[in-house]
């Protein structure tokens, strides 16, 4: 039991690691062989039915077109006449015919045999045949001779005949006065049968070996579709994959860029903020000069300052480059915005819709860039608590973006004066580009409307 078992989850293994492919073509094939086994043996069952019953019917009119005169005697007193057993006993004699029907009987309804070229059956009783009966009411019948039957084996029927069963009807009416009885040798009959089973057979292999053919090459078509998928998304995978290490990139750069403009702020700050101020104080002091000579002394100083100033800022400027995002598509773009603020600040922002396969020019990036950085910014700055949507579309040629969010209820009033630089520097930024720009509250939330031309890059 435990050997039966190991075997059959051994065949259901094997049967798994085939290609499903393979499975496919086992199976199918299977189908079609069993189908059409059983569509052979029913068509040649039906065939072969039909094909006796027509040569049943045919005996049937040979039957009473030559015995049925004779046979007329009947319906007076149920015997037959000397001359009438004379007739018939001469026509089962010829050798032409009885090669053909070698025995007649002629039955009664009571089972009685009135007529039979058998000695052994001549005025017998036996019991009346199944088919027999049929014929009684009016039913040609036919069946292949059981050699175990009583009036076949006083005889000893070695090879089976087919029996015929016509009834006997009264000339000119449908009376039926008996039954008879003829067996006719299946030879001929046997090789017409033969002949049609081999028809039939022959169309089914024919039709089940094109169906194969068909589906072998529909699942050879198939499995070769299949390998061919699964190259593609090996390759996709794999283009996937270099993809993720160039946005971890990208990302580790944003950090690096978002440190330097941190430092950049100190920076300035510390350096050139000072030394400007150090030049007001100056610009304040030359206006209360005394002399030319202390005055010259005190623009000197103010123009040493502001030199330094300038060359400390044009160096700083050298951390303040964003990153590389030229070759970046707009909805890259935005991701890398929205995921610096993200890593930054740590808040939630929403991202919604996509730019698709817009590309823009330089000047377009950079401030579609700005535009979600300093609004991300502004919106964290005046509402931390609150998440921020960012929703992307494109309307014809023009690419829009709106970033919503909750409005502090501490604060509602500085986040809708807009006079900040932010606010300010992304109207101007945007309008150069010919693009518009609304910030508004609607409801409770706090509203930022950007829409730009998109242009290629070469343009």
């Amino acid at each position: 039991m435990i050997g039966l078992r190991q075997h059959v989850q051994g065949a259901v293994l094997r049967w798994r690691d085939l290609e499903l492919a393979t499975q496919y073509l086992i199976a199918s094939v299977t189908v079609v062989v069993l189908v059409s086994v059983v569509s052979g043996m029913l068509i040649s069952s039906v065939l072969n039915r039909n094909a006796i019953d027509d040569r049943s019917e045919r005996t049937a009119l040979f039957l009473e077109g030559v015995f049925a005169n004779a046979l007329q005697d009947v319906a007076e007193d149920g015997t037959l006449s000397p001359d009438s057993i004379a007739y018939l006993d001469t026509v089962m004699a010829n050798e032409d015919f009885a090669a053909r029907f070698p025995y007649l009987e002629v039955w009664l309804p009571n089972g009685q045999i009135i007529y039979s070229n058998s000695s052994l059956l001549m005025g017998r009783q036996l019991a009346l045949p199944i088919e027999a009966q049929h014929a009684f009411a009016d039913s040609v019948r036919w069946t292949f001779a059981d050699l175990d039957a009583e009036e076949h084996t006083l005889r000893r029927f070695q090879s089976p005949l087919l029996e015929v069963y016509a009834p006997v009807h009264r000339l000119g009416s449908n009376e039926i006065i008996a039954v008879a009885e003829i067996h006719e040798t299946a030879e001929t009959l046997e090789r017409s049968l033969n002949s049609t089973n081999l028809l039939v057979w022959s169309l089914v292999v024919a039709g089940a070996l094109v169906a194969i053919i068909i589906l072998f090459g529909i699942v050879q078509r198939g499995s070769r579709t299949i390998q061919a998928q699964r190259l593609d998304l090996a390759e996709r995978l794999k283009a996937s994959l270099h993809l993720r290490a160039q946005v971890g990139e990208v990302r580790n750069a944003a950090a690096l860029a978002e440190k330097r403009l941190k430092l950049a702020s100190a920076d300035l700050h510390d350096g050139p903020s000072q030394l400007i101020n150090f030049a007001l104080l100056k610009a304040q002091e030359s206006a209360l000069a005394k002399t030319p000579a202390e005055r010259a002394r005190i623009l000197n100083a103010m123009r040493t300052s502001l030199i330094t100033a300038l060359s400390e800022i044009r160096s700083i400027s050298y951390g303040l480059i964003l990153p590389d995002i030229a070759n970046l598509s707009l909805d890259a773009i935005v991701d890398l915005a929205i995921e610096a603020h993200e890593a930054r600040t740590g808040a939630s922002v929403v991202r919604e819709g996509e730019f698709g396969a817009a590309n823009a020019g330089l000047e377009t990036q950079i401030a579609l860039y700005r535009i979600v950085q300093e609004g991300l910014n502004n919106a964290f700055r005046h509402s931390q608590d609150s998440i921020v949507t960012v929703t992307c579309a494109m309307s014809g040629q023009r690419a829009r973006m709106e970033l919503r969010n909750a409005i502090s209820m501490a604060r509602p009033r500085e986040l809708l004066e807009l006079s900040g630089m932010g606010l300010d520097g992304l109207k101007a930024r945007v309008e150069i580009l010919n693009g518009t720009f609304a910030a508004r509250r609607i409801g409770d939330e706090f509203s930022l409307e950007v829409s730009l031309d998109v242009e290629g890059p070469d343009e």
